[in-house]
């Protein structure tokens, strides 16, 4: 448990390492922050975080620099305060032209924003419009292979490929597509997984109603997202010698995978995660994020930069965001 000083030293040393990215030595806090107490003493501080693995001591250097223990210990702090911090609404954090943009243009908007705002890589992804569902059909391309197709309202075909037993006959898939369209016409796409989950059925057929649930559930996960993305040439300049991270985070671009670094589902606030936490193997970034409601929409936001970036004002601008489009509601 760090005392009210060790917390003061150590956010102070994490702030200014943040900035400038060198080691913080006790005399640069004495001068800077006017402590009241003596430099003995503010080494003596250092030390004990040191040894409890807050601080590190290069070799060439007197000062110190936060490991990755205290910039969470830093992280956490700073959620905890601004997520309780109250900010009156500020346009400048989204600009009215973004509201007047057709949907499928907003996203790419936002991140346009926040890249420019941060200077790291933006990306937003929103939830498409719920269309209803028209029609399903069971049609089977091998002996065990079935593709569900699904019609939508606009048009729009979903085909969901399914393993299945060759044990299921045309006469099985032509009364169990007859069951499923009884229940899920005219529901939004969005809830076509809980509707199926709700029928009963037998143990001949359970196993295929469990995998095209579990393909309709994937299915539902990929619609619902479009995504803008801008900024990755600065993350280039940022983590420049680290090749394969760079390499990893264009192809997840490239193939809109990035939404899969992390569950978001799990995002409380403004979530901070480093480059081993995430469900990729990443070395040298670091992501915020948040999700958020935006003409009805349920949206995310990441921001991707190196492990050492401006976490203060990343995270509160996130929260001024959110407090923002909180009070549009």
């Amino acid at each position: 448990m760090l005392t009210t000083r060790q917390k003061i030293i150590l956010y102070s040393i994490v702030d200014d390492f943040l900035n400038v990215t060198m080691p913080i030595s006790s005399k640069h806090l004495i001068d800077k922050y006017n402590l009241d107490i003596s430099s003995a003493t503010v080494r003596n501080e250092m030390a004990k975080l040191e040894a409890h693995g807050y601080l590190t001591k290069p070799h060439t250097s007197s000062g110190r620099i936060p490991s990755r223990k205290a910039l969470r210990h830093y992280i956490e702090m700073l959620t905890d305060k601004l997520g309780q911090e109250y900010k009156a609404p500020d346009l400048r954090l989204s600009p009215q032209v973004v509201y007047d943009m057709e949907h499928d243009e907003m996203s790419q908007a936002l991140a346009d924003f926040f890249s420019g705002m941060t200077s790291y890589l933006a990306q937003v992804s929103m939830s498409e419009e719920d269309e209803l569902v028209k029609g399903l059909y069971l049609t089977p391309i091998t002996t065990s292979t079935l593709l569900v197709i699904i019609v939508l309202e606009s048009g729009t075909i979903k085909k969901i490929p399914i393993k299945m037993s060759e044990e299921i006959t045309i006469t099985d898939l032509e009364k169990l597509g007859n069951e499923l369209n009884s229940i899920v016409v005219n529901q939004p796409f969005s809830k076509l997984a809980f509707k199926m989950s709700a029928m009963a059925s037998d143990n001949r057929i359970g196993v295929l109603m469990t995998s095209i649930i579990d393909g309709v559930s994937d299915g539902i996960n990929e619609h619902k997202l479009i995504s803008g993305r801008s900024g990755f040439n600065h993350l280039i300049h940022q983590i420049n010698k680290d090749a394969s991270t760079l390499q990893f985070l264009y192809n997840d671009m490239e193939s809109d995978q990035l939404n899969k670094l992390i569950d978001l589902n799990t995002i409380d606030g403004v979530d901070v995660y480093f480059g081993d936490e995430l469900n990729r193997n990443y070395d040298s970034i670091s992501v915020i994020t948040t999700n958020f409601d935006i003409f009805g929409r349920r949206a995310n936001l990441m921001i991707i930069g190196p492990e050492i970036m401006s976490y203060k004002e990343v995270i509160r601008l996130l929260y001024s965001f959110r407090n923002q489009e909180r009070e549009r509601e």
